[in-house]
Parts: structure tokens; sequence; C-alpha cells
């Protein structure tokens, strides 16, 4: 069983998202809408995946998993963006484990989850 904490601003993509982790595997989630329920919520469980489409004040997408990294190494973070042109090493220098392009959630984000639950790394070519 993974457990996935989804850290979305928008409650439709979340739920778009939770119905993506249905089957065939088992997925436990836990949401975050705020960069405070974020904060609170990763500290609650032992989370496997983070999927983060969220910015903390202040801060770009990019500064925010270089932070959220530094604050909770034990956490994979699997970014979810359109590319907005930031290459797969600028995530992975940052310290994600994972980049997912919006183009492609439908046919990416439940394997991403999958293989970063069990430790590996997935980048989508366009990250």
């Amino acid at each position: 069983m993974v457990r996935v904490l989804l850290a979305v601003t928008h409650a439709a993509l979340r739920a778009a998202l939770k119905d993506l982790l249905l089957l065939p595997e088992a997925y436990v989630c836990g949401e975050a809408a705020t960069p405070e329920e974020l904060q609170h919520q990763v500290l609650q469980h032992d989370w496997q995946v983070l999927v983060l489409d969220m910015y903390l004040p202040e801060q770009t997408k990019l500064q925010t998993v270089r932070t959220l990294h530094q604050r909770y190494p034990g956490v994979p973070i699997l970014v979810m963006a359109f590319s907005g042109g930031i290459a797969g090493r600028h995530w992975k220098e940052a310290g994600a484990s994972g980049f997912v392009s919006k183009a492609h959630l439908a046919t990416d984000f439940r394997e991403a989850v999958r293989i970063i639950g069990d430790g590996g790394r997935f980048f989508t070519d366009e990250g």
C-alpha cells in the first residue's frame, strides 16, 4: 500500500487524482489545499509520495520543491506542472523524485506514484 499526500490547491484536481489512484493498487491519500495544511499533514504520517502542485508563500514551484526537500528530506516529492521550460534535471537538483506533466496525467500519474512509492524516480520527457 502506497501512502500518498496530495498537496494540490484545486479541489477538482485533487478529486481527479484520487480517482486515478483507485485501481488496481491500494493507496492511502491525505490532502492539503494550502501551504499550512501541507506542513501540518507532512508531519502527521510517513508519506511515501508527496504529490505537489502548490507553492509556498513568495516562492516559485522550483523554490518550493527545494524548501520542502530540505525540511523533509525523507519525503519523496512528485511535482505536477505544465512543463514551463523547467528541465527534469532542475527538478532533480531541487530534490524532486519525479515530475509529471499535466498534459500526461492520465497516462503517467499512477505509474509515477507507484515507482516513487517503491523508492524509484520518474520524470516525464517534458520535465
